[in-house]
């Protein structure tokens, strides 16, 4: 059986075809912050200045980040980048060392978790194995009082309120067959979607998810991926999600978040940070495969600026978006150059290729091909004689490089030697000193 949520629009959730209401009727918290129906309010979240630290070890150092109403963001980093402690101090299991944490109108430093209205989907799912599905969905609504339209004063919801929320939130993810279960006899992903239930039955003003999808085979990842975009755009609540696992932040995220040894690195809509990062560590994070990044000397010899790789070749930077901020470096200087797999273009001397000839190739000797089915990697390194020898050092050779081309046509061998040609237009540069772009 179908049960809608009361009040809304006709919608559909996910691969489950299942009839739902684009909003959940607004709830005031406890201490009567008003969260109204459609184009109602949602919680900001703020961190001004937030540090957390464990003895000496600081985890999240100076924060400063405002999450919208309604935004789903992403904190997006590797493990122990201090991502999942930022995510806890939002739900109040970590307290704030320094700086103010602000949800919606209020600082909540000091607030107790159970009274912040927030909800948290954890890796593990955190089920109660000797429970059913519909009463581990109904736990939020046990401990806490609400507010009931037509009533001034918060109190415990009824058992037939809680079983009518219960059934609306299975039925918004499917799982209305399985309410009479218990978490032994589901599968990974109904599991994952009866922890997601459970976050939303409560209504809150903001939805915690940390890693939800990594304990999930490929498959259902993709599927789950959708269900929860779905279901942000559904409920238009605030939805803050942990990963360290950049398809799902690209794929999912209005922004992300891109967090490194507990300091944020850059935030934007994904498409602009993989087109324009910050610097060296969001270059080489964001892309897979990620952006070649090579030593270089800036060579302003020969009128326009360019990037001299030493025997690798010279590359024209006139076509770049730094070449303002290049103006005032030394001829000679050291920059590090970006440029990313599918910009890249293999050409190959010995067939005649005039494009080989071109001031914007480079020397390389192709090390490994890699084949993916739609597409193939191939894997070479610069330099006239392709050794690896001082990879990294500016103006060497022997730096890998990775190009990313369809499975059409002839692949190159490893040992043959190619240029391969790099568009200036789609060519990033990094002070190595501070790994700050340039531009």
């Amino acid at each position: 059986m179908n049960v809608p949520l009361i009040g809304h629009p006709t919608a559909t959730i996910g691969a489950h075809s299942t009839s739902v209401r684009a909003r959940l009727p607004g709830v005031d918290d406890d201490d009567g912050h008003v969260r109204e129906g459609e184009g109602g309010i949602v919680a900001e979240v703020v961190f001004e200045g937030v540090s957390k630290r464990f003895g000496d070890v600081v985890a999240v150092d100076d924060l400063n980040l405002t999450i919208a109403d309604g935004e789903f963001m992403v904190l997006l980093g590797p493990s122990g980048c201090g991502k999942t402690t930022a995510l806890r101090m939002i739900a109040g299991l970590e307290t704030v060392s320094t700086g103010t944490l602000r949800i919606g109108d209020r600082v909540v430093n000091d607030i107790e978790a159970k009274d912040r209205d927030i909800s948290m989907v954890f890796q593990s799912y955190a089920l109660y194995p000797h429970m059913t599905v519909a009463r581990n969905i109904e736990s939020p609504l046990l401990a806490r009082s609400f507010t009931v339209e037509g009533e001034a004063t918060p109190r415990k919801l009824h058992r037939s309120e809680r079983d009518d929320r219960v059934r609306a939130a299975a039925a918004a993810l499917g799982l209305t067959d399985l309410l009479a279960r218990k978490p032994a006899a589901l599968s990974g992903g109904q599991r994952q979607r009866v922890a997601l239930a459970r976050g939303i039955v409560s209504r809150p003003s903001a939805f915690l998810m940390d890693e939800p999808l990594s304990n999930l085979d490929a498959k259902l990842r993709a599927q789950t991926r959708l269900e929860i975009v779905a279901l942000h755009r559904e409920l238009s609540t605030t939805f803050v999600y942990v990963t360290h696992d950049q398809v799902e932040a690209m794929t999912m995220a209005n922004r992300i978040a891109i967090i490194e040894q507990g300091r944020l690195q850059q935030v934007g809509a994904p498409q602009a940070v993989y087109e324009r990062p910050a610097n060296l560590f969001v270059a080489r994070f964001i892309g897979s495969p990620p952006m070649n990044t090579l030593a270089a000397r800036l060579d302003l010899g020969a009128g326009a600026p360019a990037a001299d790789l030493g025997t690798a070749g010279r590359i024209p930077l006139s076509g770049s978006d730094t070449l303002g901020s290049l103006a005032p470096r030394a001829d000679g200087s050291e920059i590090i150059i970006g440029v990313r797999p599918e910009h890249l273009v293999l050409v190959d001397p010995a067939a005649g290729d005039p494009a080989a000839a071109g001031s914007d190739t480079l020397a390389a000797t192709v090390a490994a091909v890699e084949w993916l089915g739609h597409e193939r990697h191939v894997i070479a390194h610069t330099g006239a004689d392709g050794s690896a020898g001082s990879p990294g050092s500016p103006g060497s050779a022997g730096a890998p490089i990775v190009v990313r081309q369809t499975t059409e046509g002839p692949a190159p061998v490893p040992g043959q030697t190619v240029r391969i040609r790099v568009p200036a237009a789609h060519v990033h540069v990094f002070d190595p000193v501070t790994t700050e772009r340039l531009g």
